[in-house]
């Protein structure tokens, strides 16, 4: 008798035991499965070169906040700055490979795949924000758009930044004869290297992420950049001086995988061209005191500023008019169009 009832307790602490650790894998899944529902049923990660405190990443921030409110944390945006993810130079590459869902890199580093992008790094052509916005809005930007789309991009927004000056570590420029021989750094763009030739300077192309050790240790003399760009990176350390080119009212194009947003719901991707274009709006307008501000940082750290005289940019103009003119008649069309 004593060993029947041991032997129906043993079940019993047998059956105890099976059930608990049932129990207990049960709860893991679901504490596994609602982690998971917590963090986003998708995510989205932004790579991009510049800190935090530049205005296309502080308009990618206001991008995530707006996202997670509009998809009920459905979508998790993830933000990688100071190229801590993907080099600049492979930001383009890896949105094609779907190695990250957005990226916002300079205009110009489409040009690899939109030709038609080079329009927006003309030098010169254009005379204020409203200008190159009505060019994003017209021909142009919708030959982007069309390009970046067939190749497996999907264009949401265009971003700007403060206008493209030159830079010098050094010598101050005031007229075109200056700059001549000069190793002046630019981001990747057929077109501003070209534009650096015609003023019959050294093209130098280096990625965002290098361009202070580059310009400290002489490998550059000057550059062609953005105040913002400048301050973010604190290049200010090496730069001295700024002459107020204007020669490109460039930005940035807010782009995502076309795989990506397409196996969103329907729902989502509303979500996310509604967040983009509701931020696209607010960089506009940000952009206003962004320049002032960026051109204010400039003289506290030091660095001087110094515009062309009249006389003086007609020259600067006239010098990079052979770079329009040795584009394709496809381009030349749509540069006539934004003028």
């Amino acid at each position: 008798m004593n060993i029947g009832t041991n032997t129906k307790g043993k079940a019993m602490s047998n059956s105890h035991a099976k059930n608990y650790t049932i129990l207990t894998i049960f709860l893991i899944i679901f504490s596994i499965s609602y982690t998971s529902s917590i963090a986003g049923e998708y995510t989205m990660k932004i790579s991009y070169e510049t800190s935090d405190t530049h205005l296309k990443a502080r308009t990618a921030l206001k991008f995530a906040n707006r996202l997670k409110e509009l998809s009920k944390d459905r979508i998790e945006v993830k933000m990688f700055p100071n190229s801590s993810l993907i080099p600049s130079k492979q930001e383009v590459t890896a949105a094609l490979r779907g190695q990250v869902e957005a990226i916002m890199p300079f205009v110009s580093y489409y040009e690899s795949i939109s030709a038609s992008a080079k329009v927006f790094t003309m030098p010169m052509i254009f005379r204020d924000y409203s200008h190159i916005s009505d060019a994003w809005n017209g021909a142009a930007g919708i030959a982007v758009s069309k390009d970046l789309d067939q190749k497996g991009l999907i264009a949401l927004g265009y971003w700007y930044d403060t206008p493209t000056h030159l830079f010098t570590t050094e010598k101050p420029i005031s007229n075109l004869d200056q700059v001549a021989g000069m190793k002046i750094r630019t981001y990747p763009s057929a077109t501003l290297e070209a534009t650096i030739e015609a003023f019959k300077a050294v093209p130098t192309v280096i990625p965002g992420s290098e361009v202070y050790l580059a310009l400290q240790n002489g490998v550059a003399e000057g550059a062609l950049t953005t105040p913002a760009f400048a301050a973010s990176l604190k290049l200010t350390d090496v730069l001295r001086h700024m002459t107020r080119l204007n020669l490109a009212y460039g930005g940035y194009i807010f782009a995502v995988n076309k795989k990506f947003y397409q196996k969103l719901p329907v729902d989502l991707q509303e979500a996310v061209t509604l967040a983009a274009k509701e931020m696209t709006l607010w960089n506009k307008e940000a952009i206003k005191k962004e320049v002032a501000a960026a051109e204010q940082l400039m003289r506290d750290a030091g660095v001087a500023i110094h515009d062309l005289k009249a006389g003086d940019r007609n020259r600067w103009v006239s010098s990079v008019q052979p770079v329009v003119d040795q584009q394709s008649d496809a381009i030349k069309l749509l540069v006539n169009k934004v003028k």
